[in-house]
């Protein structure tokens, strides 16, 4: 079995991928991590990584196969750059909104505080270690109301 290399933060993660393509960025609930792709390829599993740009994506039929098969597969991640997470620092004087994501209760990921869905963030700071995960981002755009 081909395993993955672990980084505990952005910084290790920037080692690994090519700096100038974007990622895609996925809580992998089997190994209590995030997965982090590039291309066709997952390069790494993380703790810690901080976006820069990112866009929240939802793949719909995914979704609706979790709803009604009840069973779990990848359609749900975050698309971005990763950074250095001290490039995010400048930032840290606003209190970053968690974001959630429940295939079961929304169509999409959405803001705790206001419970409007998110489309993008212009930074997000995804977490998850022993004690559970979390996303939070900052300067914030939200989807479009229907």
């Amino acid at each position: 079995m081909n395993k993955k290399p672990f980084c505990h933060s952005s910084k290790e993660v920037l080692a690994l991928i090519d700096q100038a393509k974007p990622v895609l960025a996925y809580r992998n609930i089997h190994k209590n991590c995030i997965s982090v792709k590039q291309g066709s390829l997952v390069v790494c599993h993380a703790q810690n990584v901080v976006l820069e740009n990112a866009t929240f994506v939802v793949g719909e039929k995914g979704r609706d196969r979790v709803r009604t098969e009840r069973s779990k597969n990848v359609h749900a991640f975050i698309k971005g750059t990763v950074v250095n997470p001290v490039q995010s620092l400048t930032q840290l004087d606003y209190r970053w909104p968690e974001i959630t994501y429940n295939p079961y209760t929304c169509d999409f990921f959405k803001c705790v505080d206001n419970d409007r869905y998110v489309d993008r963030a212009e930074w997000v700071d995804l977490w998850v270690d022993m004690h559970g995960s979390s996303i939070v981002a900052h300067n914030i755009m939200y989807k479009k109301e229907k």
